[in-house]
């Protein structure tokens, strides 16, 4: 039996998109998945052409996994000092977490120099490089690569501050517990996040595809409380605008999340939550730490599934 193989073709990226400004910016713009998975984040557009000062940056997005800014600065031709020169000077600018650099091809002074720049950066900044190619097989459309060819050695940044004394005994175990979430997390419901990095912090965002609307697990202590709870929950930046919609709904989502479901539109605030929770969780019991795990997966599933077709037809209050 004779197997047909074709090859892959490399397709000039002009032909692909005929300019940054009018067609690859708009394009990834509108397609932040592409570089979601590249990145390993969960990003959300804020913005394009966004002002830094008499500049502007290209593209700026949100990482809703962790509430830090990503940066990016796009070129289709091999990199030039102009286009990194940019890249840092708007990521200072609008203070991002991570700048990312795209292009065609990356000159080895170019590497040499994000990776220095990670190498002298903290664990919640990060410089990537992304080279992008179009192919396509036999006569198909265009399909899209993004190879990332530098970015920042988490592992490695962690290690060295936890050993410098930069991260705290419970930052450090916070970095534990996510590294053994997520992947748990992403084996049980396999596509909802790109998020890779384990973060120093008590919390951690996922995503719902409407901006300021995200689902969230943390460790809470709440005031009065005798100790930690597992909070599983779905949060809203603007409260005033989301809240009416899903209390349209509330008989049914009450019905589907159970009777310890708490509706907190927390008064001193904007916001707004939808949570449930597990009492008596200590972050420091770490021989608890798979049933925590088990019973915030469970719950991020039900919430997922209650709630996300709700939100994906919703039109929010005004």
């Amino acid at each position: 039996m004779t197997i047909h193989i074709e090859r892959m073709i490399e397709v000039p990226l002009r032909e692909v998109w005929a300019g940054e400004a009018s067609f690859f910016t708009p394009w990834l713009a509108a397609n932040p998945d592409y570089l979601s998975e590249a990145l390993g984040m969960n990003l959300e557009l804020v913005g394009t052409e966004v002002a830094v000062g008499p500049f502007s940056a290209d593209i700026v997005l949100v990482d809703a996994t962790s509430n830090r800014r990503v940066i990016v600065e796009n070129f289709l031709e091999a990199t030039d000092h102009d286009h990194l020169g940019k890249l840092i000077t708007y990521a200072s600018g609008l203070e991002g977490s991570y700048a990312v650099l795209i292009a065609r091809t990356f000159r080895p002074e170019h590497r040499s120099a994000l990776k220095w720049l990670n190498d002298i950066s903290k664990s919640d900044t990060g410089f990537f490089g992304i080279e992008v190619r179009a192919v396509r097989i036999g006569t198909s459309a265009p399909a899209v690569q993004l190879d990332v060819v530098v970015e920042p050695d988490e592992w490695q940044r962690q290690a060295r501050e936890v050993a410098a004394g930069q991260l705290s005994e419970s930052q450090a175990r916070y970095i534990e517990w996510w590294s053994e979430f997520l992947p748990a997390l992403q084996e049980a419901i396999p596509g909802w996040t790109s998020a890779s990095k384990p973060q120093p912090a008590n919390w951690l965002n996922l995503p719902t595809g409407r901006t300021g609307v995200r689902y969230g697990v943390s460790f809470s202590w709440p005031t009065g409380a005798t100790g930690y709870r597992v909070r599983v929950e779905l949060y809203m930046d603007d409260g005033a605008t989301w809240w009416p919609r899903l209390l349209a709904h509330q008989t049914e989502i009450n019905t589907a999340l159970g009777p310890e479901l708490v509706w907190e539109p927390l008064d001193n605030s904007k916001a707004s939550r939808i949570a449930k929770y597990l009492e008596n969780a200590d972050p420091k019991d770490l021989e608890s730490w798979p049933r925590y795990r088990t019973w915030a997966i469970e719950a991020l599933g039900q919430f997922r599934n209650a709630l996300q077709p709700i939100l994906v037809t919703a039109t929010p209050s005004i």
